[in-house]
Formats: C-alpha cells, sequence, structure tokens
C-alpha cells in the first residue's frame, strides 16, 4: 500500500528537520575539533549560516504559484536577504563600522516599498493573513524564539558567571553560534516546506486560500 501524499511529504520535512540538526552540529565540530577556526568570520559555521539565509530568500522568492513573486513573497526574501546583510557585516567592516546598514535599509525600502505598492498592497494582507494560520508559520516563529534564545544564551555576563576564572570566549562563541545555526535550520526547512506546498498548490499555502 502507497503512503498517502500528505504523510509521506510529512515524514520528508520530519526528516529534513533531524538531518538539519545533525549539519548544525557537524559545521560546529569542524570548526572546533577539525580546522581550529574558532568560529570567525570564515568558518564552517558562519559560512553555513549564510547560505542557510541565502536559500531561504531564494526559496520565498521563487515559490511557485498563481501569485508567485506577489507582495507576500517580496516581503519574506526581503526579510531573510536584510539579515543576510547583517551577518555579512565582516565583508562590509572593512569599508567602514556599521556598513552593512545601507544595503540593508536599500533592501528592506525595495521589499517594502513591492508589498505596500498598489499593485501589491491587497494581495500582501490576504496572503499574510493565511500564512500566519499555517504551520510553516509556527516552524518559522520556533526558529525565531530559538534565535533571541542564541542571542540571551551567548551574553559574555552570563558565561563568566558558568566558567568563572575558567572563562574561555570560544566556549561561549560556541553555543551561541551553534545555537544560531539550528534556527535558521529551522527556517530553511519551514522555507522549504512552503515552496514545496506551493509548488504542489496544497490549499493552505496562501496563494491558494486567496481564491
Amino acid at each position: 500500500m502507497y503512503a498517502r501524499p500528505d504523510l509521506k511529504y510529512s515524514l520528508l520535512f520530519a526528516l529534513a528537520k533531524c538531518s538539519i540538526a545533525g549539519l548544525s552540529f557537524a559545521m560546529v565540530w569542524l570548526d572546533i575539533a577539525v580546522f581550529h577556526t574558532d568560529i570567525l568570520e570564515i568558518s564552517f559555521t558562519e559560512i553555513t549560516q549564510e547560505l542557510m539565509l541565502a536559500l531561504c530568500a531564494l526559496l520565498f522568492w521563487s515559490a511557485p504559484g498563481p501569485a508567485r513573486k506577489g507582495g507576500f513573497e517580496y516581503l519574506a526574501a526581503g526579510f531573510f536577504a536584510c539579515l543576510l546583510t547583517r551577518e555579512l557585516d565582516g565583508l562590509f567592516d572593512p569599508i567602514s563600522h556599521s556598513a552593512w546598514l545601507w544595503p540593508f535599509l536599500a533592501i528592506a525600502a525595495v521589499a517594502i516599498g513591492r508589498a505596500e505598492s498598489a499593485r501589491h498592497r491587497r494581495q500582501t494582507l490576504q496572503s499574510l493573513g493565511a500564512f500566519l494560520r499555517t504551520p510553516t508559520f509556527a516552524a518559522l516563529a520556533t526558529g525565531f524564539a530559538v534565535l533571541i534564545f542564541s542571542r540571551i544564551f551567548g551574553m559574555g555576563a552570563f558565561w563568566h558567571q558558568v566558567m568563572g576564572d575558567g572563562y574561555q570566549r570560544l566556549a561561549k562563541t560556541t553555543a551561541e553560534e551553534g545555537v544560531e545555526l539550528l534556527a535558521y535550520g529551522i527556517w530553511l526547512c519551514a522555507s522549504f516546506e512552503y515552496w514545496v506546498k506551493c509548488r504542489l498548490g496544497e490549499s493552505w499555502s496562501p496563494q491558494t486560500a486567496m481564491s
């Protein structure tokens, strides 16, 4: 007997999430135990974070469907592209301190402008409302909660309390960047799930929910 398509895809998405968790640990392991990169700007962990954010933006940007590249897609892709710009701050720092802010603001302005344009405004609101009721939004919200945890968990004052006189910055960085990578992995899985559901024309996707 063949598995129902929805069950098959649910199992595949669950496997993908477990694989992302394993990949996240593997990248940290390579940085710490194999190549000793200290998780600096050029490291497996940092580059994987940037690739994940780029893929999230691309998946929302290229999501298929009757409302392809509508206001909602611009907004979601712009959000991840802005985060990617922030992650690439090391690339912009040689230009000037906080130089990443200018491309960040430019991307945000374009994404919000397209979403708020007369052509896309109604579609944006309808799609956003539909998206908030989907499992994909719940997964994105979970990833956001994990990201917030990584920021709090990575506070230097907390790790000074944990390690006392034996404080090592690398331990704090490993914990913070590892959890952050996991958050981005959750977002990547959710973005891929959104793309696949739109491709299949599932009834809960924002495009079909509007019809």
